[in-house]
């Protein structure tokens, strides 16, 4: 999880679970979602992005298809790039479940956790 800095423009200082922005022209979704890791999680180089799934949005910001995918990091692997995230820190499914619940998220990282695969 993690809190998204305070100067952004969109959503700053809610908190989501999701690393993400837009997708380039010619860019595909697994390039983009390598390059978003990067500038808001720290250069990571050499991990295995994996496509889960993609759904129309009905997001806070407009409609939108998001794509998501899985990236597994160890702690310690990467560092928060300060202009983007404000805070982040480890936690069990449970405890991030309970957390978009409570409100203070972004709204579109709770919709993806709801459609996220089980198991």
């Amino acid at each position: 999880m993690h809190r998204r800095a305070q100067g952004l423009s969109r959503f700053p200082g809610r908190c989501d679970w999701l690393v993400g922005g837009a997708v380039a022209v010619g860019e595909s979704y697994e390039e983009a979602a390598v390059r978003e890791l990067g500038e808001e999680r720290g250069r990571v180089f050499g991990v295995p992005v994996r496509f889960l799934f993609k759904f129309l949005c009905r997001g806070e910001s407009g409609t939108y298809w998001l794509g998501a995918h899985e990236v597994v990091l160890g702690r310690g692997v990467f560092v928060p790039d300060p202009a983007e995230i404000d805070w982040c820190g480890w936690g069990e499914e449970r405890e991030l479940v309970a957390a978009v619940g409570h409100g203070g998220f972004v709204g579109d990282g709770g919709e993806a956790l709801r459609r996220y695969p089980a198991g």
